[in-house]
């Protein structure tokens, strides 16, 4: 059975300690310095293409060897979601328009790797989880632009041109990139480097660049005033809500379509675990001096991480139950 490294363990916590570093230079700083808005952005093309590496997009028709699972959890991912977080946003963010966009944004993206491992402790189908990835990948980069342009745009608003700079800079080159990279290396070094020692290096150097992100991303903007940061606490009711609101509907469809116990878990996890990386860099470019935006989609992985280890120790018990 997986087992979550220590690294993933600490990720979240390793990327709050990124948020407070970058928060208390700011500070003593005291002034936006635009030089670290370009090392922002170098650093979130170089995680994206990190984080869209390893997945494989050539055998997309793998996933539809499950037809009805498939279409259940696409139709989540990128009908349902959507609507469910703007609603959700509205009904607790109304206030704080920033933060409503940044818990948006962190929702719109299903998670490309890190929920097999949950799918794995779980019990789940993998095999049907690594099937999705294509899936999840191709049809955030598609519908992005949508997504950012209707319901981000009602919230905060959008300056068309620099949306589509941002959709183009950080998810479709990295999206060629990767897929042309992956080509390149697997026929060079074979599929047993790639996703054996080089895999393992993008991971760890994926995490520290997101460090480095995050610290100079923060440095780059204007100073967050701590009055607002007590806020948060509406945040972090949204992202708990969001993901057990998520769990559960994943349990009662699987019951409505008579899904087996592997696939409901799978169903969790696809639906449930998020990709705050492919964000992060929209934010910076198309939300510019709006710091809470890019706090919103980093808080999500420390919400998120208890929260899907909690799911994972439901569906076991839920298991032995039976």
């Amino acid at each position: 059975m997986a087992k979550l490294s220590t690294k993933d363990k600490e990720k979240p916590f390793i990327l709050l300690g990124a948020v407070i570093l970058g928060l208390i230079f700011q500070r003593i700083i005291g002034r936006e310095i635009s030089l670290f808005l370009y090392l922002t952005e170098i650093g979130v093309f170089l995680v994206i293409l990190a984080v869209m590496l390893p997945v494989e997009i050539k055998d997309v028709g793998r996933a539809f060897t499950k037809l009805k699972p498939t279409l259940l959890a696409l139709l989540i991912n990128f009908l349902f979601i959507p609507a469910f977080s703007w609603t959700l946003g509205l009904l607790v963010l109304k206030n704080y328009p920033d933060f409503w966009a940044g818990a948006i944004l962190y929702t719109l993206t299903p998670c490309i790797g890190w929920y097999l491992i949950f799918t794995d402790i779980a019990k789940g189908n993998v095999a049907w989880g690594i099937a999705l990835l294509p899936w999840n990948i191709t049809l955030q980069v598609l519908l992005m632009p949508f997504y950012l342009y209707v319901l981000i745009g009602k919230v905060i608003p959008v300056d068309l041109s620099v949306l589509i700079r941002s959709i183009m800079l950080f998810l479709v080159a990295p999206f060629i990139l990767a897929y042309l990279g992956q080509r390149v290396i697997i026929n060079k070094k074979g599929r047993d480097f790639f996703y054996g020692p080089f895999k393992t290096l993008l991971s760890e150097i994926k995490l520290w660049a997101l460090v480095v992100v995050i610290i100079s991303m923060f440095i780059s903007q204007k100073t967050i005033h701590f009055m607002e940061l007590p806020k948060l606490t509406l945040l972090i009711l949204f992202l708990i809500v969001f993901f057990l609101i998520l769990f559960l509907l994943a349990l009662l469809i699987g019951r409505i379509f008579k899904l087996n116990y592997e696939d409901i878990v799978t169903l969790a996890f696809t639906t449930t675990a998020r990709n705050s990386e492919a964000v992060i860099g929209i934010a910076v470019v198309a939300f510019p001096g709006k710091p809470l935006v890019y706090l919103a989609i980093i808080l999500g992985p420390v919400i998120e991480l208890p929260i899907l280890l909690l799911i994972a120790r439901l569906l076991i018990s839920f298991r032995r139950g039976n």
